[in-house]
């Protein structure tokens, strides 16, 4: 007997927990399947969200894309914010993964608006704190500030230290860089997820496509 789209979506969570990607991406798609088949459009789209956040850690930028384009018009037609606004934090993902700061500043801006619409601390604070790599990264330090204060204290809501802690320190990174002015680069080298600065180092690794770990979080982007 073939397992129930709901093992399915729950073992492709625990893949994406495990840092499985792969596996993950594999077992989202078959209970997204399964979902649609049995008519139970919203844990489809569930299935859709876990799949989109699978494919952007293995690094397919591209498909992530398209997974996160469809979760958007999905969540439009539903009529649910919480997932439209999941959809904005993960092409703004994809753009802070290009370096394309400007566009992950409007992805991230809808995104956070659709999460305050609905009081949601997770994409509130996912997106404040995108927002705020996005800005840092144009060099709107003051602006940048202000949102990771809202991250922190949104995050905080849910119980989630550890994203607490990766909020406060690219506060105290920000806080450096008002002092001192912002380094020399125009286009800095940020991790997408917690925020920090890469070093010179990753940063040339980074510029010719080659695979970086971030020291801090450990995202891996390439």
């Amino acid at each position: 007997m073939s397992p129930e789209p709901e093992e399915l979506l729950q073992e492709a969570i625990s893949m994406h927990q495990s840092s499985k990607f792969d596996k993950c991406i594999k077992a989202a798609e078959k209970a997204h399947k399964k979902f649609q088949k049995s008519g139970q459009i919203d844990r489809a789209v569930e299935a859709l969200r876990v799949m989109g956040d699978c494919t952007l850690n293995a690094h397919n930028l591209k498909k992530a894309q398209t997974i996160y384009e469809n979760l958007h018009r999905e969540g439009i037609k539903i009529d649910n914010y919480w997932y439209q606004s999941a959809a904005k934090w993960g092409l703004g993902q994809v753009a802070l993964r290009r370096l394309d700061y400007s566009t992950a500043v409007q992805l991230f801006e809808q995104g956070l608006t659709l999460a305050r619409t609905t009081a949601d601390a997770w994409y509130t604070a996912w997106n404040a704190m995108g927002l705020a790599s996005a800005y840092r990264g144009t060099g709107r330090l003051e602006e940048a500030r202000s949102l990771l204060e809202e991250a922190v204290y949104n995050f905080r809501k849910t119980n989630q230290s550890k994203y607490v802690q990766w909020a406060e320190k690219s506060l105290t990174e920000i806080g450096g860089e008002i002092q001192s002015g912002p380094p020399v680069e125009m286009q800095p080298y940020l991790c997408p997820m917690c925020g920090s600065r890469f070093n010179v180092e990753q940063a040339k690794k980074l510029r010719k496509g080659k695979l970086v770990t971030c020291e801090y979080c450990g995202t891996a982007i390439c």
